[in-house]
């Protein structure tokens, strides 16, 4: 253990009347929290669990009282600790649609589950399935709140501020949230949105400093223009590329499909309007499929185009809804089983929180 000196006691978590210190490392610094077993205990099972044990005669003390070596990252430990007795804090992570929620959250919300800190557990499962649309129309709410901000983005001096993900959900990190914390309903649509980004759109990469020239396989220069999506590309697992891999090209698939199925229009003209919007589907990737089946489904045409368009607006708006159903075959994504050994809905921690303050 550390000596008294190198120990770095952590303010408002380090109560003169507390009856445990908590010591975790981050950073090659060892920090203390002084708390109390009743507290903890009263919110985890387990703690209750590990305080209940008789103490061994060679315990470890720490400043008078029994320490505990945790094997947790001091930074999780605090956010957990905080939320246990500071339950305002709470609010701040139950932000709808915060873009570094899967990234500043991650650590306590599988803190919460290896202690099943229940309420705190459900309350951040819950904010992150209902970030993440579970529902075709709840995509398309999200994608229209998307086109308002791209919309609505006025041009700034500073480069990172030119992003306009910074205030969109970022799929790699949500997907590597949602495999370690096992909340596999948001799978889906993260792995569509990241099918839609270009790997060479690097989230960290292009925000520092001196972004590297890229080039892709031709060498062909890949340079990033105020409105691209970004990505967090190193958060990936080998497992996860293949994934991806797997989806992109059943969405490639899909499309080669719809369109040659969709059939000719009567016209006949080399500037069909029908003819091509179907080719739209096939301009390469990363392409949104839904986006351009939708764009599909709106467009008018005059005579004698229309009753051709009619009929492939309508199959559009039904491959949509098959696109979107088999997002989880096409990417190779688990299925959704309730993992939580209760018999109540993860929703009812929204409820719950109303009286955490009580």
């Amino acid at each position: 253990m550390a000596t008294k000196d190198e120990i770095l006691r952590q303010g408002d978590l380090y109560y003169a009347d507390g009856s445990v210190v908590l010591l975790a490392a981050r950073a090659d610094k060892t920090h203390a929290f002084r708390v109390h077993k009743s507290v903890l205990g009263s919110h985890s099972k387990v703690f209750a669990d590990m305080f209940a044990l008789p103490s061994a005669a060679n315990h470890e003390m720490y400043d008078g009282v029994d320490s505990v070596n945790m094997p947790d990252d001091a930074q999780d430990l605090e956010d957990l600790l905080r939320a246990l007795y500071y339950p305002g804090t709470i609010l701040s992570m139950l932000e709808n649609r915060n873009p570094l929620a899967a990234i500043k959250y991650k650590g306590i919300l599988l803190l919460s589950q290896k202690y099943f800190v229940r309420v705190l557990q459900k309350l951040l499962r819950a904010r992150f399935r209902a970030d993440w649309p579970s529902t075709l129309q709840e995509w398309d709410k999200l994608m229209e709140h998307y086109a308002g901000l791209s919309a609505s983005a006025e041009p700034q001096h500073e480069a990172a501020s030119q992003f306009i993900d910074n205030r969109m959900l970022e799929p790699a990190s949500a997907i590597r949230l949602a495999r370690e914390a096992n909340i596999p309903e948001i799978l889906p649509a993260a792995f569509y949105m990241l099918s839609t980004i270009s790997p060479f759109m690097d989230f960290d990469t292009l925000r520092g400093p001196s972004p590297p020239t890229l080039a892709d396989s031709e060498g062909m220069l890949q340079l990033w223009h105020p409105g691209d999506r970004t990505a967090r590309w190193g958060l990936l697992t080998p497992a996860d590329w293949l994934c991806l891999s797997r989806g992109k090209h059943c969405l490639m698939d899909f499309a080669r499909i719809f369109e040659q199925q969709a059939g000719q229009c009567m016209c006949n003209s080399p500037v069909c309007i029908q003819q091509n919007n179907k080719k739209k589907l096939l301009n390469g990737p990363p392409q949104d499929l839904l986006r351009v089946l939708k764009e599909i489904a709106s467009q008018q045409a005059p005579d004698p185009c229309y009753n051709s368009l009619q009929v492939l607006a309508s199959r559009s708006l039904e491959a949509r809804s098959i696109l979107w159903e088999n997002l989880s075959y096409y990417f190779n994504l688990p299925d959704v089983d309730d993992d939580q050994d209760d018999d109540d809905s993860d929703d009812v921690a929204l409820v719950e929180s109303q009286f955490m303050d009580g």
